[in-house]
């Protein structure tokens, strides 16, 4: 009775490694998607004013790396920027994109993956 308790513990354990790898693996791939539909948004959006590189500033646009995401959606579908917040550059040139409000997080993800 030992063995066969020992036994079913040892594939259990094994089970639940074998899962916890799984799940590393899947939220991995579903960044890594997410990360290439932010760098699709970005690139169709962004990069006329900001650098293609979200680390460096861009022709018009400060650089945005590390910005939050409550920062990324009240500015590009309000153009305002969270209470208490001091931006880089105070001029109110960026245009209102609501139209991305659904892609708010995809772009958090590729701006904060470099």
């Amino acid at each position: 009775l030992m063995v066969l308790v020992s036994n079913c513990e040892k594939k259990s354990i094994k089970q639940e490694k074998n899962q916890a790898d799984q799940k590393r693996l899947n939220k991995t791939t579903a960044l890594k998607a997410d990360i290439e539909k932010g760098r699709m948004v970005y690139f169709a959006n962004c990069v006329s004013c900001h650098n293609n590189n979200p680390k460096k500033p861009g022709s018009i646009g400060p650089e945005i790396y590390g910005v939050t995401i409550d920062v990324l959606t009240q500015k590009i579908v309000s153009g305002k920027y969270p209470e208490n917040y001091i931006p880089i550059k105070k001029s109110k040139i960026m245009p209102l994109m609501p139209h991305l409000n659904k892609e708010i997080s995809y772009l958090h993800a590729f701006i904060n993956s470099y």
